[in-house]
Parts: C-alpha cells; structure tokens; sequence
C-alpha cells in the first residue's frame, strides 16, 4: 500500500480536499442567493430561454430579417440582465456560489484528470525498429503550419524521408509508390482529409501510421491525443512511441477517420468560394440549408430502433461516436476502438424552443437511400457520392504510433465524471490512495 500512496502527489490531494469543500458550499450559497433574489432571477432566467432558438432562426434567415431575429435575441438579453440588476438581494451569493462550484469543479477534475481506469490501461511500446519511415506534407494546411515550425527539417533530422505535396498531386499514388520503394511506416502531416488518404493507404499496406497535426482542426489527432500545438513533437512517433490500434470507417468503400457529412457541411465544403472563405460562406448557405424553409435531403436511413427517416436536412456518420454533451470535451470522441458508427439525425424542429430535432444512436454499419447523388464532405473534403451510400466500420484494424507524451486519449476520455459516483475517488484521493483502492486497518 505504501507504493500506492506515493502515487498521489500532495497537489493531487490538496486539490481533492477543495473540491469536496468548495463544491457543496458554492452549491449552497447559489441556491440562497436565487432564493432571495426571487422573483428577478427567476422572471431572467425565464427570459433567456427563448433566446437560443431566435439566434438560430437568425442563422437561418438572411439581411433584414437576419438582423430582427439577432436584435429581438439581444433585447431579451438586456432584459435578463435588468432583471438580474434589480435583484441585487441575492445576486452577489449567486455569483460567488457559482464561482466555487466552478473552482470546485475545476479542482475535481484536477484531481481525477487522466487517473488509470478500466479501459484506460497505458499503452504498449512499440517494438518494431523503423528504417526507412516516410511522412507526406501538405505545405499548405493550416494555413502554412508546417513551414512555420520547420517541420521538413525536423523530421529529417530525425532519420524521415519527407515527401512535400504539390497542387495536384495524386496522394494515394505518391502513398504507394513510398510502400513499394520498402517504406515501413507512413506518415502523414496536413488536415484529415490528408490523414485519411495516407491511412488507408497504411492499413492497406500493414504499415503502422503517424500523425502529425498540422491542418486546421484535426480532430483526429486530438482523438488520438496528441497536442495540436506542437506538431513537431508528434514526429518522436518516428524515433520512440507508443503503439495503439484503432477503427476506421468507410463509405461505399472510401476510408475516413472522422466524419461523413450530408447536408449543411458537405452543401458548404463544396462551394467553391469555401477554402477562402469558410465562415462567410457558411453564413450564406446556412439558410438554406438548415433554416425555417430548408428542404430535406431526401434521403431515407433506418436507425438502431428501426424507425424510418425521410425527412433529414442534415446527416453526420462517424467514425465512432462524437461527445456532444456541453461539457469540456465536447465534440471529441471517448474513443477510437468502440467498433461503432455514430450517426446523428437533424430534422427542422418547430417554434421558437425547438429550431431543430435531433436523433443519435449507433450501429457498425448504415445504409443511406437516396434519390440522386448527394453532396457530401469526408474529412473535410467535397465529394459527391452516388447512393445507396453504405457505412460500416473497421474495428482495430489500423497500427498507429504515438510519441510517449500522447496518452492516446481524448479530451473527453480524460475528462473525469464529476457526479455523485466520483465522490468516493475524491475521497480516496484526498486520503492519498488510488481511486478504487480502500484503506483496510486492523490486517497483519
């Protein structure tokens, strides 16, 4: 027991103990203060409800009519916020409530943040020596990240052979060729869409995959969880890492590591002005495309329960499923190797409180029945597809190399549970035992 305990620092413990303090008293004085501050605080909230449904009808509007939605939203703001001053009774034992739950919570998580759990164990090192490594480079993701950081010249100090893409390359092609030239890992630095080609090429292949993140978002690397911020750490991959084995997906037998998009995303990712103007042009389609008069897909999808969708105006298949609970970690994965598609359904909701309905489930494989072909975006990049279109996930089945720093988690997967059930952990890790582990006294 005593290697046990040195497990958990003084930091880890003393930010336990607050978290048990901090969080009843915070919750405590909140609840006093809105009770004195009744009805005001009660009357704002009431206010604000409607407030989210008139910014969305604002998105789906255009001009005018755009701007008397977002007005009409910021007066029920500033109404709220009258309300809240003339409530001077309670507000100040609110805001203070409210700030320590938030500390409480922020010490909880603290304190529990990447604790070894079931289906958290570390990861296996690899084994396998690379001689001759190859990472592909799209010089022109994120907006010139790669020859930011000097990433070509980090990655052949480090033994790599760099391939740097050029406007028409044929990825897939180069991918190949680097495999019968005697490439024994491949790696890939640019968005998703750059990922996935060199990916697919590596599972095809047996070859093991690197990511380097260098686009704009790359959601995959933040699944996989590298640091966005440092691609030139993710290339120690090549040198000393980690070994991990995770699902890919496809679609009529294309490869994605992310997300398929029909709708919104994918109409948006293929209109030509995109790439230079990706929140004006998705301001302009939007209307469109999800507002009060936007058309479904006519699509038909049959989900986990068997009931029949025709009436979607927006469709997300993933490669696993997305957290899309508003809490830190939203829109990652918890995982990478469920050997699920994620699917979520938008229907055009009505009145002001319902703008949109949305259905999740998930299933290992999804059929999609249309009419024509359809738009679509894959990872980020425009496609159009003919249907039916046929989803089904590949479980485990591609090698991937992470530096030692990555702990191959996801920030939704190293966010703690802060309920009810994680007050035993708290407490155990303020006495300074593992989660889990129980003091016995009394025992030889």
């Amino acid at each position: 027991m005593s290697g046990e305990r040195r497990v958990i620092s003084l930091r880890r413990r003393l930010q336990a103990a607050a978290a048990l303090v901090l969080t009843p008293v915070g919750a405590v004085l909140a609840m006093v203060g809105f009770l004195l501050g009744l009805p005001e605080l009660l009357l704002a909230a009431l206010v604000l409800l409607p407030a989210p449904g008139l910014l969305w009808r604002a998105l789906g509007r255009r001009g005018a009519s755009r701007w008397s939605w977002v007005l009409a939203a910021a007066g029920l703001g500033c109404l709220a916020l009258w309300l809240v001053w003339i409530a001077d009774r309670g507000v100040p034992l609110v805001f203070l409530g409210a700030a320590l739950v938030v500390l409480g919570g922020s010490s909880a998580a603290a304190a529990l943040y990447h604790v070894p759990r079931s289906g958290q164990s570390r990861l296996p090192r690899s084994r396998h020596r690379l001689e001759r490594p190859v990472l592909f480079v799209n010089p022109r993701s994120g907006g010139g990240t790669a020859g930011r950081v000097g990433l070509v010249a980090e990655a052949r100090a480090r033994g790599v052979e760099v391939v740097e893409l050029e406007p028409g390359s044929d990825l897939r092609a180069l991918a190949r060729a680097a495999v019968e030239r005697g490439a024994d890992c491949l790696g890939a630095a640019g968005g998703d869409g750059t990922m996935a080609i060199v990916a697919e090429v590596a599972l095809e292949s047996g070859r093991p995959f690197v990511c380097v993140p260098v686009g704009t978002r790359n959601h995959f690397a933040l699944d996989l969880g590298l640091d966005r911020s440092d691609p030139v750490g993710a290339l120690d991959a090549f040198v000393r890492s980690n070994s991990m084995r995770v699902d890919v997906a496809q679609v009529n037998g294309r490869t994605f590591v992310n997300n398929v998009s029909i709708g919104a995303y994918g109409e948006v990712v293929a209109d030509e002005q995109y790439r230079d103007r990706k929140i004006g042009t998705a301001l302009q389609r939007l209307p469109d495309l999800v507002g009060p008069d936007a058309v479904s897909l006519g699509i038909e999808v049959v989900d986990a329960s068997g009931r029949h969708h025709d009436d979607a105006v927006v469709l997300l298949v993933s490669n696993n499923r997305y957290d899309l609970s508003p809490r830190p970690g939203f829109g990652s994965r918890p995982s990478l190797r469920d050997g699920q598609l994620g699917v979520v359904l938008v229907r055009s909701g009505a009145g002001l409180l319902g703008p949109v309905e949305v259905s999740t489930w998930e299933v290992p494989e999804l059929e999609v029945a249309g009419a024509g072909p359809l738009n679509v975006g894959i990872d980020g990049e425009s496609l159009q597809l003919d249907p039916p279109l046929c989803f089904r996930v590949l479980r485990g089945v591609l090698r991937v190399r992470l530096p030692t720093s990555a702990p191959g988690l996801s920030p939704s997967a190293l966010r703690p549970s802060l309920g009810p059930e994680r007050l035993g952990e708290l407490w155990s890790v303020a006495r300074g035992l593992p989660p889990g582990v129980v003091a016995v006294s009394g025992l030889p």
